[in-house]
């Protein structure tokens, strides 16, 4: 880790109570303009007018809408912009769309395209489709039709945000900690790395940086240790399914997460962890597979111990 500069399981029910900090705070006279939830991604408590379910996951990641958490609806949207859709539209990251056809509310099948292309030989603008479904495809804008198959040369150009899978881990670290550990991930945890992180890129933080203790691991690094790849194995050994796994341990949380059967990164920020559940479902830490209709969720002791049987 640096610091911040198996097949599906079967027979394992899904049950995710939320806890009571995000459900409304009021009695049941109470007016609904007075009800509030916690947000972590503000760090607010809001009103639930205020409020909009967030997909942890989005669906165009292989999300469910099972696998929500209300939060701030600003803020919602500004997420769902600047750090889901770009995601979503990472080169990397929408060819596994591609292949296992994971489409957004839009429902339409994600390929992805490059506008500014152009033939090599003539420099005439071309826009260029790239498909593992359907091959690809060359579009002329200046003779308005597809001119794939002529055998020509053709320049491409696109570009890789490497700063966004880091804040897509931290974005999934906030509401997927809070969702399970509730008032204790709020009181215990030290997630404002993970909104730094979140809100701005490391250029962006100026002197702020050097208060962040948060450590990463991301897609792009060689394991260098066992542990490095025991992580991966959690979140890459369910087919092509996104997968988010919560690990505490007596002075930090550690949350791994996986999209469409691939790593992409870790976030490790100091805890006190004390008082967080570690028994039955959560011992040695808990992991959810977003898996058609609902969730599949159990212990890391569970499935280390079946990664060992299999061995």
């Amino acid at each position: 880790m640096e610091k911040m500069l198996p097949r599906r399981r079967t027979a394992v029910s899904w049950r995710c109570t939320l806890p009571e900090s995000t459900l409304p705070n009021s009695g049941t006279d109470a007016p609904a303009s007075v009800q509030t939830i916690y947000c972590p991604y503000t760090d607010r408590d809001i009103p639930i007018s205020e409020s909009t379910p967030e997909h942890i996951i989005p669906l165009a990641l292989g999300g469910l809408n099972t696998f929500t958490l209300p939060v701030s609806a600003n803020f919602n949207s500004q997420v769902g912009s600047e750090i889901d859709g770009a995601l979503a539209n990472d080169f990397l990251v929408k060819c596994q769309r591609d292949k296992h056809g994971a489409r957004g509310h839009s429902g339409e099948h994600p390929e992805y395209v490059i506008r500014n292309a152009s033939d090599a030989l003539t420099g005439e603008p071309l826009q260029v489709t790239l498909g593992q479904r359907r091959g690809l495809r060359i579009w002329s804008p200046r003779e308005r039709r597809d001119v794939t198959g002529r055998g020509q040369k053709i320049n491409l150009a696109f570009s890789m945000d490497l700063d966004v899978e880091l804040r897509f881990v931290a974005k999934v670290a906030l509401s997927a900690s809070y969702l399970f550990y509730g008032d204790r991930f709020r009181h215990q945890v030290k997630h404002r790395d993970l909104r730094m992180i979140m809100n701005h890129r490391p250029n962006e933080m100026g002197e702020a940086l050097t208060t962040i203790e948060a450590r990463y691991d991301q897609r792009f690094r060689e394991p260098e240790t066992d542990n490095d790849r025991i992580l991966r194995a959690i979140v890459t050994g369910f087919g092509a399914r996104s997968v988010v796994a919560l690990i505490p341990d007596s002075r930090s949380l550690s949350v791994v997460v996986g999209i469409l059967g691939s790593y992409l990164g870790m976030l490790n920020v100091p805890a006190d962890t004390r008082g967080f559940p570690n028994t039955d479902d959560f011992r040695w830490g808990h992991f959810i597979v977003l898996d058609k209709p609902l969730p599949i969720a159990d212990s890391i002791w569970k499935l280390l111990h079946k990664i060992a049987k299999l061995a």
